[in-house]
């Protein structure tokens, strides 16, 4: 093939300058002698290079939106317009070509016949995989569905398929009223916060009411209902059910406050220590240098990694960091900021070249909204929605970070025991609890050991 684009010699058959194909004995020979019929130009816009399906990939997409849009009558689908329009906008060609033949485009196929009506509650009836969640992101984009506080939604729809396995109409209806008076107005208390409603706190008061509904569905085949509940019955049903203690107390606690359950039945809180492994300092030193220096990694994987690695952030807060956040250092020009507490973090110059990188060129995962402007430093498939925190995890595992919580305890090691644990909760917006267990975690507690060493010198040595 390198012979036909760069070698042009006469044909010992047809005496034709041409490319040449192949070598013979007999000298060298054009590719219409040898019988190829292959080309490598597009027959629509004559462009050269790689063919796909017979026309060039640029070709070969805007053939396959046509017919993708084009209902059974030949008419193209008018109420769909904003959407091709939006997925004419991908920066690969290959990429759409593959998006249209995959379950995303198979939606919207079926939208386009008539099969699948264009509306959330449609796209709620069907299993929430990810190329549904996908495609509503981006019927909301063009328009073409109202936008809506979508795990709001999803709970919604949780609830509802949770109520529905359940047969005793007693039973359902404690439920929605547990539903309705407490998990509710915790899931819009969160969103009225600047953090929003996530997914993961979505599953959280999901399994709350789930083990609110195991609960009365083991007591109900033995003849107990919840008003005649006794502390016995409870403790045997945490010994089967033991992982569902803590999503299960606050069903009781609020069944005793309702005046449902008695008041003196309860389940203990459970003891919760986190995962104190730790990621040693000479790895962790090493991998910051790897991310801060070596381009051919991702942006975004190399600035998560090292304000991980350097400044223990979590996943789940840099992923809610925003343009805004990133401040420019008023005396020393190159050097930025965040702004993750009360005080400023100044980041070091290396790291710095790299954020000014990310916020100059960060972009939306999705190919058809590359060009849209995102505030998210770590955007996700849609503009208005910034990364999964469950997929920034997965992409730093990729580039050598074996596990953001060790990673994280390592450096609040390093750092609590060169800086007060005070100003390192106002640098990187952490609870003054958290900085200072890790303070004593460090053997930092300067005060303790003084107090410590008084105590040793009022105590007598003889005999009272």
């Amino acid at each position: 093939m390198d012979a036909v684009r760069h070698t042009h010699e006469h044909c010992h058959r047809c005496g034709q300058l041409a490319g040449v194909f192949r070598r013979e004995p007999a000298g060298p020979l054009c590719p219409d002698c040898a019988g190829v019929t292959f080309s490598y130009r597009c027959p629509t816009c004559g462009a050269m290079g790689r063919l796909l399906r017979g026309h060039c990939p640029s070709c070969t997409a805007r053939r396959d939106l046509v017919e993708l849009f084009t209902q059974p009558d030949g008419q193209p689908a008018a109420w769909l317009a904003p959407l091709a329009d939006l997925l004419e906008n991908y920066d690969n060609p290959y990429s759409l070509c593959l998006y249209l033949r995959r379950p995303g485009g198979q939606l919207i196929r079926r939208m386009v016949t008539g099969e699948l009506a264009c509306s959330h509650e449609a796209l709620d009836e069907l299993r929430q995989t990810t190329a549904v969640q996908h495609l509503r992101g981006l019927l909301v984009l063009a328009e073409i569905l109202e936008p809506r506080e979508e795990e709001l939604a999803q709970l919604t729809r949780d609830v509802q398929t949770l109520l529905a396995r359940v047969t005793v109409q007693q039973d359902k209806t404690i439920l929605a009223r547990y539903v309705r008076w407490h998990l509710m107005p915790l899931a819009h208390q969160r969103v009225a916060q600047d953090s929003g409603f996530t997914r993961y706190q979505r599953e959280h008061l999901r399994r709350k009411l789930d083990a609110a509904r195991l609960l009365l569905s083991d007591l109900r085949p033995r003849g107990i209902s919840l008003a005649a509940l006794t502390q016995p019955v409870v403790d045997r049903w945490l010994i089967r059910n033991q992982p569902r203690q803590r999503y299960a107390r606050p069903f009781l606690l609020w069944a005793a406050t309702s005046g449902l359950a008695p008041a003196h039945v309860a389940i203990g809180t459970s003891a919760h220590t986190g995962n104190r492994e730790i990621m040693s300092d000479t790895d962790r030193v090493l991998l910051a240098v790897k991310l801060e220096t070596d381009d051919t990694l991702p942006l975004a994987d190399r600035v998560a990694g090292c304000l991980v690695l350097q400044y223990g952030q979590s996943c789940w807060r840099l992923v809610n960091l925003t343009a805004d956040d990133v401040l420019a250092h008023p005396d020393e020009p190159g050097v930025l900021g965040l702004q993750l507490g009360r005080d400023p973090l100044w980041l070091r110059p290396r790291l710095s070249a790299l954020l000014q990188q990310l916020v100059t060129n960060r972009r939306p995962l999705a190919g058809a909204l590359r060009h849209h402007p995102t505030p998210y430093l770590f955007p996700g498939l849609r503009p208005d929605q910034p990364m999964v925190s469950a997929t920034l995890q997965t992409r730093l595992r990729k580039v050598g970070v074996p596990s953001a919580r060790t990673a994280r305890n390592g450096a609040w090691l390093s750092l609590v025991g060169s800086v007060h644990w005070k100003m390192l909760a106002d640098l990187l917006g952490v609870a003054d609890t958290t900085a200072s267990t890790w303070h004593r975690e460090n053997g930092g507690d300067r005060a303790s050991y003084v107090a410590s060493r008084l105590r040793q010198g009022q105590r007598t040595t003889g005999p009272e």
